[in-house]
């Protein structure tokens, strides 16, 4: 993932930095055995390389082994300053080494030249104050310009180990726009008064009232990315409002709530899981973006609605490249996708075969309505269409895309589209569908039905990837 990208941490989950660096004017380094590792200057072309160069290498190593490149030399003594990014993990086997200490990371950050892209803290419960943690996030805002921030409690008893208080305004710095909370209890949303900087804000496993949640969302104006995972309250007796003008990507799983109310006119991304949603809740939502809708949304079976279309017309893919990464980590529990797509349009081919490789696993069902490709096309895009026709001809289009899903529904499909025919072939023959694919021919009139049921029996000659596999129309 690019250095620039607003989605730094989810490079950040493979390192680890478990103790203290070793001091920083030692010039030869030692193994784990003792012995000494001499440097020698003649054959160190490594360090002949330019600056860039070395923090590019260092980016993809863990934050121990950084700081521990101080030692090498004096050639190497600040490259690691300039690392974009630092990740801290308190969570290690008490048997074997002692925990990385809070000062340990205060000093690491002090040292950091700073205009960081991202900084992962993973600290126990008990090893930090909220003082010391408010040291932290200040470090990194006022003094190192952190563009994103992960924040992770672990350990926490439940009985107030987990609580979060920090003063107002904290997360309100112009250069930060990506922040991840997990596992805190917040009383109060004074930490997000005037968050006008965040993009991106993920709060995972969060404990809060309804109205504590109302106000850091409007406190975030700004947003393009929203989730809400596995959210909780005590008072169930309250609505959920989520106001924004700005959101690309609104994710919500919660437990009861009596009201949840969306009004978002700009989303393109929808996910929704309510875990025992009681029943006369109530459920509203405003986002015209989202024209797929086959009825009542349940609330329960966590869905996702995606608007490939007005996505890809869109000048940066913030939702969909969230989605997509490994940030979205609740992706895996999607049970059904629902997408709004051009088959004809390669950008939009390529967010859909993105998407379908980022889900790890078996969907119970995949909806696809079709966009008609005739309609609202720019200069040039004729024969763009025609180019990627030929590419489905060819079958160049997902190739060996790991993807499986039980069910597939193909509304407003069209027998004289080869794309349409060319999209229901590949998941027959690589037996992507495992159960049934369910093309719509009623509501159309009688010499289109004829068309669409002719194009059915010949997806149902061709060779099955899955001899289980089910070809209807409904």
């Amino acid at each position: 993932m690019a250095a620039n990208s607003l989605f730094p941490l989810s490079i950040l989950k493979g390192s680890q930095f478990h103790h203290q660096p070793k001091p920083m004017n030692a010039s030869p380094s030692s193994d784990t055995r003792g012995k000494r590792i001499l440097i020698d200057p003649v054959e160190d072309r490594i360090s002949e390389l330019p600056d860039y160069v070395l923090v590019r290498i260092l980016a993809s190593m863990s934050t121990e082994d950084v700081v521990k490149t101080g030692v090498l030399s004096k050639r190497w003594r600040s490259i690691w300053k300039q690392v974009p990014f630092l990740h801290f993990n308190m969570l290690i086997d008490m048997n074997k080494t002692a925990p990385l200490s809070p000062e340990s990371i205060t000093q690491v950050i002090n040292r950091h030249n700073g205009n960081l892209e991202g900084c992962s803290i993973i600290h126990y419960a008990h090893l930090f104050k909220d003082s010391v943690l408010e040291t932290w996030i200040r470090l990194l805002t006022l003094e190192k310009q952190t563009k994103a921030i992960a924040l992770s409690n672990h350990h926490g008893n439940g009985t107030g180990t987990n609580s979060l208080q920090l003063s107002p305004n904290i997360f309100s710095h112009p250069r930060l726009k990506t922040l991840f909370l997990y596992r805190y209890d917040l009383k109060t949303a004074h930490a997000f008064n005037n968050c006008y900087n965040l993009k991106i804000l993920k709060l995972e496993k969060i404990y809060a009232e309804v109205d504590v949640f109302n106000k850091i969302i409007a406190s975030c104006p700004s947003l393009k990315v929203l989730v809400l995972h596995h959210v909780m309250w005590l008072n169930e007796k309250a609505c959920l409002k989520i106001h924004n003008n700005n959101l690309k990507l609104l994710h919500v799983s919660c437990i009861d709530v009596d009201c949840i109310e969306v009004y978002a006119l700009l989303l393109d991304i929808f996910s929704i899981y309510c875990i025992h949603f009681p029943r006369g809740s109530n459920f509203v939502i405003t986002a015209p973006r989202l024209l797929f809708n086959n009825g009542a949304i349940d609330l329960t079976g966590f869905n996702m609605h995606y608007n490939i279309s007005r996505q890809a017309q869109e000048r940066e893919y913030i939702g969909h490249e969230f989605v997509v990464s490994r940030d979205a980590n609740y992706l895996q529990r999607l049970r059904s996708l629902a997408v709004f797509v051009d088959v004809m349009n390669s950008k939009q081919v390529e967010l859909l075969r993105q998407i379908l490789v980022a889900w790890n696993g078996v969907l119970r069902e995949l909806h696809v309505l079709f966009e008609d490709s005739n309609v609202s096309k720019e200069e040039g895009e004729s024969s763009i269409c025609g180019t990627q026709n030929k590419k489905w001809e060819e079958g160049k289009v997902f190739p060996n895309a790991d993807f499986r899903v039980k069910t597939v529904w193909m509304y407003n499909f069209s027998a004289s589209n080869k794309a349409h025919f060319a999209l229901a072939s590949h998941f027959i023959r690589q037996g992507t569908v495992m159960k049934k694919l369910m093309i719509m021919t009623s509501l159309v009139p009688a010499n289109m039905k004829l068309a669409k049921e002719a194009a059915v029996a010949k997806l149902r000659k061709l060779p099955k990837g899955n001899e289980m596999l089910r070809i209807r129309c409904f």
